[in-house]
């Protein structure tokens, strides 16, 4: 007869019995444990949605981006921007190629137009190549006959029922930009947020270049597409990227440019590029939050064993008894084991619970789009392991110490539970706060970083300015549009750009100057503007004049302003009038103006040349009357362009709020190291919580004595709380050094980074103790307040 399952659901009885008995030990327990497995879900969550982009295509292992490789400035910058013929040279000169495919996204969002209803929305050049490589889910048409007619598009579903609603789609007419007609030839699943490319229409890349003249003519020196390859498979890839080694200088003379496939499925994580070579990017962020999520169930774990382990003297009788009447050591471990199994299972279904709750609000705290994914097998899988994974990593040290007990001892009252187990509770617990103070320290840390750069100067006034793209009709009528805001006292002043002020992307290697070295090579950022750009973006100017409208010659382009950075690269001791050459056109200088940032703010500025924008307006910088409010200012400015660019919705960008955009990421590491180190924190503050009320539990006739005796109620209180903080001090010693080793290491990578003062690790210190402090001292001075005579009267 099989007696095995009597005996596992004796197992579970005794130990239900057990969890019910001590209810405050079993919620701290559990309560440590939900927290730890809702902490290490929702950060496995995150990192999964990041390692999961683009995974959705079939094809994915054989298709690569190329990447640009250009020497200059004693480094190799990489790109991802090529040349338009670069695409039809893999085609026919390297083996082992399936298909490629050119794609620009930054002038493709428009207006899409059908029976008078507009919408803007954002859109993708490609050729056809493009659903060839990717496998988008067809609700109508095929990928086979997709971009191939020249005035074709392809939207997505949500797309399809914000223009139709409940109508057939295909073959319907939209317009782009109120003047290109376009055939819908394809309606696709919505794209998924975890894709690189994201749009809601995609159409034929001829389009772009009948919008854009030049491109149709460009050389192998101008670099604006991305080039997508699909190879038969990836043992082609070696040979394939020997022959693209020496393309470009194949076609182009003394162009020394190397291009190389980069797998696509790499370009979420590892897209940060060093001296020609990845380096890592946002996979390094990842595994640091796969080592928070296992740190974070660790101290959760130690939790449970700390406070088991603390109250192995209740439990060394019921041991002392079930090895006198036979019971196993094996059988003991099984039972202490299933206790922690039972708890960890129910922690596991209320983390859950927390976690589907919390997922909206990470949402929103991070601006992704997380989901739990309930249909998917291997997501229980995941859930189901890790409650069994924590259920025996917490129960696994106490089981084999409490089944260790020798039952004579046990029952002639010789033995002092806890003793032995003392050592590694302390040590357990030095490790929980250590790794709290490391947190709490990232934290400062970050954020001041984060601040330090919000401080250093951007170089142009950013508040009260605010960006209008250039669309429809107000290309033509930008002029009208800024003298009636003028004339209506909206605003002060505005220029045209060729580039929004916080972008950077536009830059040259052939700018030449008097004394430049042969073998100097430079990258300039180059930036046109229009009149009025100092007054109306704050810009300070040096030396010499800005273009004027009292210059007619400005226009030509003859001239140029440069910033600081490139007066001093230059060398140049009267900078203004010096005739520098841009290519082979020849510019006098009219103006220097201040360093201000365009591109990443921790990042050293480039020196810059600057034309006059002409015909290549991209937006208007436009700076508010300060003697008005904000609100009539912006009601003025949308009442104007509603009058002068009727077509299109108004849309006005703060410049102030898409610098701040520039700090996202830094933002984010914040948010996380914040949220998760207070919850670290949280559980570590639980299980010494546990502990005290132990401690003070087992020392109830002590302070009872001591207090007859006279001892105060801080002195009591003294004598319980400094065993602990001695621990959380011994901790704060080991995290310190650790946090100056990691967090500098972080900080390296950043031209532009604020010291890694002494203060942080004090304050963070200070911090743990005053934390630590509270939670003991509650239990410390519950202790000391109770009454003498309750724990001495049987004595």
């Amino acid at each position: 007869m099989n007696h095995k399952p009597n005996m596992i659901r004796n197992y579970i009885k005794i130990a239900w019995r057990n969890i019910k008995k001590h209810t405050g030990f079993s919620l701290i327990n559990a309560g440590g444990l939900t927290l730890g497995i809702a902490s290490c879900l929702l950060l496995l969550l995150y990192v999964s949605y990041h390692l999961s982009f683009d995974h959705q295509f079939k094809n994915l292992n054989n298709v690569y981006l190329i990447e640009n490789n250009q020497p200059g400035d004693g480094k190799i910058y990489t790109f991802a921007a090529t040349p338009r013929l670069l695409s039809t040279s893999i085609k026919n000169e390297v083996p082992g190629v399936v298909q490629t495919a050119r794609v620009i996204s930054y002038s493709a969002d428009g207006l899409i137009t059908y029976n008078n209803n507009s919408f803007k929305k954002t859109g993708l050049f490609a050729e056809p190549g493009f659903f060839g490589m990717f496998s988008y889910h067809f609700i109508e048409g095929s990928a086979a006959n997709a971009l191939t007619q020249p005035n074709s598009i392809i939207i997505t579903k949500t797309l399809a029922q914000t223009l139709f609603g409940s109508q057939e789609p295909m073959g319907k007419t939209i317009t782009r930009n109120n003047k290109l007609p376009l055939l819908v030839s394809g309606v696709i699943d919505d794209v998924l947020p975890t894709s690189t490319f994201q749009f809601e229409f995609v159409i034929p890349w001829t389009i772009f270049e009948d919008e854009n003249p030049w491109a149709k003519n460009a050389d192998w020196g101008s670099n604006f597409a991305r080039t997508l390859v699909q190879l038969k498979d990836p043992s082609y890839l070696t040979s394939a990227n020997n022959n693209l080694k020496t393309m470009i200088s194949r076609h182009s003379d003394g162009n020394k440019n190397q291009v190389f496939l980069f797998p696509f499925s790499d370009l979420h994580l590892r897209s940060t590029f060093e001296n020609g070579k990845s380096v890592g990017g946002l996979i390094d962020q990842m595994h640091i939050f796969e080592i928070l999520a296992l740190c974070i169930l660790l101290i959760a774990c130690v939790n449970f064993m700390n406070l088991s382990t603390a109250r192995s003297e209740e439990r060394a009788k019921e041991v002392g008894i079930r090895k006198a009447i036979g019971s196993s050591r094996k059988s003991l471990i099984s039972q202490f084991i299933t206790e922690s199994l039972i708890l960890s299972f129910v922690s596991t279904i209320v983390a859950v619970i927390l976690l589907v709750l919390s997922i909206p609000f990470f949402n929103n705290l991070l601006n992704i789009k997380l989901s739990l994914p309930i249909g998917e097998w291997y997501a229980w899988a995941i859930v189901v392991g890790l409650a069994v994974l924590t259920g025996l990593i917490s129960g696994s040290y106490p089981a084999f110490y409490l089944s260790s007990f020798q039952p004579i001892k046990v029952l002639k009252g010789m033995f002092k539970g806890g003793k032995s187990a003392l050592p590694i509770r302390k040590i357990l617990v030095v490790v929980q706060f250590a790794f709290a103070v490391f947190l709490i320290t990232a934290t400062i840390c970050i954020y001041r970083q984060i601040r330090f750069i919000q401080n250093r100067s951007n170089g142009y006034d950013k508040n009260n300015l605010v960006e209008i793209p250039i669309e429809g009709t107000l290309d033509k009528k930008s002029d009208v549009f800024i003298n009636e805001l003028k004339s209506s006292g909206a605003i002060t002043s505005a220029t045209g750009v060729s580039l929004s002020i916080t972008q950077t992307g536009n830059n040259t290697w052939g700018v030449e100057w008097p004394g430049k070295q042969p073998n100097q090579k430079i990258l300039f950022d180059i930036f046109h503007t229009g009149y009025e750009f100092t007054e109306a973006t704050g810009v300070k100017l040096i030396e010499g004049r800005e273009f004027s409208k009292q210059y007619p010659i400005d226009t030509t382009n003859n001239t140029a302003m440069i910033n600081e950075t490139a007066a001093k690269l230059m060398n140049l001791k009267h900078p203004v009038g010096t005739v520098i050459k841009w290519g082979d056109k020849p510019m006098t200088i009219v103006g220097v103006y201040k360093d201000f940032v365009r591109g990443s703010p921790y990042e050293k500025i480039p020196p810059m040349l600057t034309s006059f924008v002409g015909g290549y307006v991209v937006a208007l910088d436009l700076r508010l009357n300060p003697a008005k409010s904000i609100a009539d200012d912006i009601d003025q400015i949308n009442k104007t362009l509603k009058e002068i660019n009727p077509a299109y919705p108004p849309t006005i960008h703060f410049v102030d709020s898409e610098f701040e955009k520039k700090f996202e990421s830094e933002k984010l590491q914040a948010t996380l190291a914040n949220l998760f180190g207070g919850l670290a924190i949280i559980i570590s503050c639980l299980g010494l919580f546990g502990l005290a009320a132990y401690a003070a539990e087992q020392r109830t006739k002590e302070i009872g004595v001591r207090k007859v005796l006279g001892a105060s109620v801080s002195n009591l209180a003294g004598l319980l709380s400094k065993d602990f903080l001695v621990l959380v001090t011994i901790a704060i010693v080991i995290a310190v050094p650790a946090s100056i080793y990691f967090l500098n290491k972080w900080l390296n990578h950043y031209e532009y980074r604020a010291p890694l003062s002494w203060w942080i690790m004090a304050l963070a210190g200070i911090i743990t103790i005053a934390i630590a402090l509270l939670t003991v001292s509650y239990q410390a001075v519950k202790a000391a307040l109770a009454n003498p005579v309750k724990s001495l009267r049987s004595e």
